[in-house]
């Protein structure tokens, strides 16, 4: 795959950028696990944002085309941003001729023109990685050639989405069921972190804390406000319920308002 040239990024516009969206992303919300208020769904609108005006282009695999995704979605333009969301199940950067998401992305930059794009890819790059048209690959179980070339591809693709002065939150994948499940993606959650370090504009969310209880196992069931038991993941033990989406979707923009208060 070509590399093109990357624009000079204004840290400054980044930074400024950066302040509002993430001032804007503060919900009022009241979420707690197991008997706590802490995982209660709330039912009310977030509130008003302190920002508005941002076009925001939210890209990612099943979490985001199913109910995370439309959660973040529905807040977003509840408070005056523009938004458009693209989710593509089974999709990660590891095997483009399933589905190339830096084509994808170029083509959404180029017709939507967002300033922020939030990004959640690699619970699906769990495998090897390929080179069409070089018709080559690295396999998985190749340790450490997996972790250079994973590394090159993801840092590739945030550098593409950053450039031109773009915010780009790239989230890890979610904490999970299944143990072999949560070793595999804690590979991808490694690189992915290393790849970000650096980057202008680019800050990598780690979503296991927040798709985890307060022992730190997966989130798997709460109560509401009302004491009623909700369930949080489908039987797959890793893709999320309604329910689980809306309450990871507030945990999510809770956090992003916290770094930008701290």
């Amino acid at each position: 795959m070509v590399s093109r040239g990357f624009h000079k990024v204004d840290s400054a516009a980044i930074m400024r950028r950066m302040g509002g969206l993430l001032v804007a992303l503060l919900f009022t919300s009241s979420v707690t696990s197991g008997a706590s208020s802490r995982d209660a769904v709330p039912d009310q609108p977030p509130a008003t944002m302190a920002a508005r005006g941002e076009r925001v282009l939210l890209i990612g695999d099943s979490n985001f085309f199913g109910s995370l995704g439309h959660t973040l979605r529905t807040g977003l333009e509840s408070q005056g941003h523009v938004v458009f969301l693209r989710g593509k199940s089974s999709s990660g950067l590891a095997r483009p001729e399933f589905f190339d998401w830096f084509a994808e992305s170029e083509r959404l930059i180029a017709e939507f023109k967002p300033t922020v794009i939030v990004s959640m890819l690699g619970a699906n790059d769990v495998q090897r990685i390929t080179w069409p048209a070089l018709d080559d690959r690295i396999q998985w179980k190749d340790e450490a050639g997996w972790r250079r070339a994973y590394y090159g591809r993801v840092r590739q693709f945030m550098k593409r989405l950053s450039g031109d002065g773009r915010v780009v939150y790239y989230l890890s994948p979610t904490n999970r069921g299944w143990r072999i499940a949560v070793d595999a993606v804690n590979k991808v959650r490694e690189v992915q972190r290393r790849a970000a370090t650096g980057l202008p504009g680019v800050e990598w969310v780690d979503m296991f804390p927040l798709s985890s209880d307060e022992t730190g196992s997966w989130l798997k069931t709460g109560r509401d406000a009302n004491g009623k038991v909700v369930i949080y993941r489908r039987s797959d033990r890793i893709h999320l319920t309604g329910e689980g989406g809306k309450l990871v979707g507030q945990r999510l923009l809770a956090e992003l308002a916290k770094r930008r208060r701290g």
